[in-house]
């Protein structure tokens, strides 16, 4: 899926946070970054996150915290997973593209990058039987595998999904990657090479200070705004 980008920015976000201000620094990478930008994470403790379309009763019995993502998709469990988050600005999207294939080009990256540090992964291509990108009820994550999850050879079980949304900024992809050590570590090279995938021959740039003070900035309004607000939470 050719894109017409100069470079890609990485952020190994080390700061392990909760969920809401974890959401909101992807929202505010969203609308501050001009570049396409790719952050991983790891989580304070155990959460779950609920796609915007996923009704509040899906998870009402959890014990754990709870935050409504701005992405759709169904309900992730995080804690132990790697997470990223994907942004492409608006003026890089290809007009009349379907969320699908952008799906196949992140997970097909993804993918690959396992393979080539020793982590046997693929991209299955979809059946006429196999589902959605968003299930239209939306469920467990790694419950339910879609078309072009990330699944692992050996065993077919899922290791990544991911949900996306097209916004007026432009795109956010946000995902969660189950592996074992070492390859959840943020440091593996195998996030390197994710990176490098996406953007072909164009250099990978790491986040510049300045811009990640930015997005704090910005992150923690959104924090204290919307995703801690149990306005947003119940919204549905």
């Amino acid at each position: 899926m050719p894109l017409n980008f100069d470079s890609l920015l990485l952020w190994r976000d080390d700061a392990f946070q909760s969920g809401a201000l974890h959401m909101a620094r992807d929202e505010a990478i969203l609308k501050i970054s001009d570049r396409p930008t790719l952050r991983f994470y790891h989580w304070r403790e155990p959460e779950v996150t609920i796609g915007f379309f996923t009704p509040f009763r899906t998870v009402a019995e959890r014990r754990e915290a709870i935050t409504r993502r701005w992405t759709g998709g169904g309900v992730v469990e995080h804690g132990s997973d790697l997470t990223f988050a994907l942004t492409l600005p608006r003026s890089l999207l290809i007009p009349g593209q379907r969320a699908s294939d952008r799906y196949q080009w992140i997970h097909e990256s993804l993918a690959d990058a396992l393979q080539e540090t020793g982590y046997s992964s693929a991209v299955p291509s979809p059946s006429p039987t196999s589902g959605a990108i968003e299930p239209i009820h939306p469920g467990f994550c790694f419950s339910d595998p879609v078309s072009w999850d990330v699944m692992c050879r050996d065993t077919g079980r899922k290791l990544a999904g991911g949900a996306q949304r097209v916004g007026r900024e432009g795109m956010l992809h946000q995902g969660s990657v189950r592996l074992p050590s070492p390859w959840n570590r943020i440091d593996h090279p195998w996030i390197d090479g994710f990176a490098r995938n996406l953007c072909g021959a164009r250099p990978v740039i790491e986040l510049p200070e300045p811009l990640k003070q930015e997005v704090d900035i910005l992150g923690a309004k959104l924090a204290a705004e919307r995703y801690s607000n149990p306005a947003w939470l119940h919204r549905r």
